[in-house]
């Protein structure tokens, strides 16, 4: 009887630890994010944090570039979120069908430039890369952090430093095509390349003291863009609406932020303009790098252009021949800070320009964009050959001269006003 008992005491016993291990995997899920390679470091400790505030969640990362990532979304690998280094890839995985919600924009980052510590091709400038026998890594094409760089060369061919030849040669110089961006760092740090372009956020604590990292000018850095979204047949997607939600919280923008990443918080910008009373003037507002330029500065560090203007001025006919800097040029190294997940975002963004003495006009975006209006606005330090104490901006296209602001010390970027719902 006793035997029988205990017996049956045993069978309960391992059913209940049965059933509670049937329960315990029930309860368990598990979100699959695929993210770019650059997204190690920061999305690890994203993920960690996830998972210590919900309980019985696992996280578990994909990393590798966003091209081989798109790859494998279309070929039908399992995944609940997609994390791209640039839009072109999260269009990719998106024409595949494999994207089930709006992609929206989580962070963006920089380009840079390293060598190794000891520096043997002794690289100072983005210049040095086309120097003869330079041995240069980059990703290879179709990775993101390639499309950004291509893009940077190109931008380089408008800059008489560099032209023609300087593409030429820096791509001979190229001797490796890295999968992902990662390995182009681990190259430089392993001293395996004399260069290497990568993101400002691949150079992470464990590669600092291997590595000398140079900054790329913002007049011709390329800003990268990085989007998230859920895919189309995520097992889990309240998770993974949560875990997205995180990404863009402030909490989960700091660590991306400590990590090197640019946050796509859009700060709210003050009602007034504060004018500079040192003989500068500033560029601020929506942009990601506030400038404070000099007369000097704008002749020793961009592109100087010269045009010949008629105006009126009044009843008066104004003829005037001015030197300077393509506006465009200026607000480009200020790098503006678009919200890419609103539609043309860049059209309800404008510049107000304001003088010493207060006086404001506003030029709106689509005005210079080469996309759209393509005016050559110059920030002119010269006037007729003699120099400025303070710049003036100069409209070419304008007939009369109302919006040619002398004595500019002040350019604010600034967004249209949202739509109320």
């Amino acid at each position: 009887m006793k035997r029988r008992l205990l017996s049956l005491v045993l069978v309960v016993l391992l059913l209940s630890l049965s059933l509670a291990g049937i329960t315990s995997a029930q309860d368990t899920q598990t979100l699959t994010v695929f993210a770019a390679s650059s997204l190690t470091d920061a999305f690890t400790e994203i993920g960690d944090n996830f998972k210590t505030a919900h309980e019985g969640v696992d996280v578990v990362f994909n990393f590798g570039s966003s091209s081989t990532l798109a790859t494998q979304l279309t070929e039908g690998a399992p995944a609940d979120i997609f994390a791209s280094a640039n839009a072109r890839q999260m269009t990719v995985a998106s024409d595949a069908g494999r994207i089930g919600g709006k992609p929206q924009t989580f962070a963006k980052n920089r380009l840079i430039l390293v060598v190794p510590a000891d520096n043997p091709a002794n690289i100072q400038s983005l210049h040095d890369l086309a120097n003869e026998g330079v041995k240069l890594v980059v990703a290879a094409p179709g990775v993101p952090v390639r499309d950004y760089t291509d893009a940077m060369i190109e931008k380089l061919l408008a800059d008489p430093n560099f032209g023609e030849d300087y593409k030429t040669a820096f791509y001979a110089n190229v001797v490796s095509e890295e999968d992902n961006v990662r390995q182009v760092s681990a190259k430089v740090a392993l001293g395996e390349a004399d260069a290497g372009l990568v993101y400002k956020s691949d150079v992470t604590p464990d590669i600092a003291d291997q590595v000398i990292a140079f900054p790329i000018p913002d007049a011709i850095n390329t800003l990268a863009t990085y989007p998230i979204a859920a895919t189309d047949n995520t097992a889990t997607p309240e998770l993974a609406a949560e875990f997205i939600g995180y990404i863009l919280s402030d909490e989960g923008q700091d660590i991306l932020t400590k990590w090197g990443f640019i946050s796509v918080r859009i700060p709210e910008l003050a009602a007034t303009v504060s004018l500079p009373t040192n003989g500068t003037f500033t560029v601020d507002g929506q942009v990601l790098n506030s400038l404070s330029l000099t007369i000097d500065a704008l002749k020793a560090d961009y592109t100087s252009h010269t045009t010949d203007v008629t105006y009126k001025s009044g009843e008066d006919t104004v003829t005037a021949s001015f030197t300077g800097v393509s506006l465009w040029d200026i607000l480009g190294a200020a790098q503006p800070n678009f919200n890419t997940d609103v539609k043309n975002d860049k059209l309800s963004t404008f510049i107000v320009a304001t003088g010493s003495d207060g006086y404001q006009a506003v030029i709106a975006w689509g005005e210079i964009d080469p996309e759209f209006g393509s005016q050559p606005i110059l920030v002119a330090f010269e006037r007729d050959g003699e120099t400025l104490e303070l710049p003036t901006l100069v409209i070419p296209g304008d007939a009369r001269g109302g919006r040619y602001v002398s004595g500019l010390v002040n350019l604010s970027l600034r967004d249209a006003p949202t739509v109320s719902q």
